[in-house]
């Protein structure tokens, strides 16, 4: 009787495809049979397939650590970066203006490296950070905007001895994180 009635639908090509949609629904496609889409029969006697064909195993790239953006987190690195004598990543964390100042990034490394031979940065501590909404340079006379200002306590070796200095840092927005305006020393 079910026989009878699917044959007098299957006449309607209408109720034939409403009646297909719907048994798609709870209907399953057999785990063995997704061999068949995964396996290549070319070149090949039939039935003896020695392998599917799958995409090499791969372990997925894990996306790197993400580096904190806060600017006390940007001091504290680019205060390690001169620790380790690492100038040229260095270079590139300098803002645009103090690029310019330097006048080129060997003469950046060069005058580093020099520095770093008679003085030594062991330690920084940042103690407090503002955001201001605007911020002249007097020096310069540049202003800037969002600039944060960070009071910074640098512990250096020169020689033999040690001493303490207190610098106010400040740094500007790029646009995947910061850029300190660290200048060369007036001669």
């Amino acid at each position: 009787m079910i026989l009878a009635l699917l044959s007098l639908l299957r006449g309607w090509p209408v109720l034939d495809r409403l009646l297909t949609s719907i048994a798609g629904h709870f209907t399953t496609w057999p785990a063995d049979e997704f061999s068949r889409f995964t396996t290549t029969p070319i070149g090949q006697p039939p039935g003896e397939f020695g392998f599917t064909a799958q995409p090499p195993a791969v372990r997925p790239m894990r996306p790197p650590e993400p580096e904190s953006i806060a600017p006390s987190a940007f001091e504290m690195r680019f205060t390690r970066m001169q620790r380790e004598g690492r100038y040229e990543q260095m270079w590139a964390m300098l803002a645009e203006d103090a690029q310019r100042s330097w006048g080129g990034e060997d003469r950046f490394i060069l005058t580093m490296r020099r520095q770093m031979g008679s003085a030594e940065v062991i330690d920084a501590e940042v103690g407090s950070v503002d955001i201001v909404p605007e911020w002249t340079d007097s020096r310069r006379n540049r202003t800037y905007h969002n600039v944060a200002r960070l009071a910074v306590r640098y512990r250096l070796k020169l020689d033999w001895r040690e001493l303490t200095v207190n610098r106010q840092v400040h740094l500007v927005p790029a646009a995947d994180g910061w850029r300190t305006l660290f200048y060369p020393q007036a001669s």
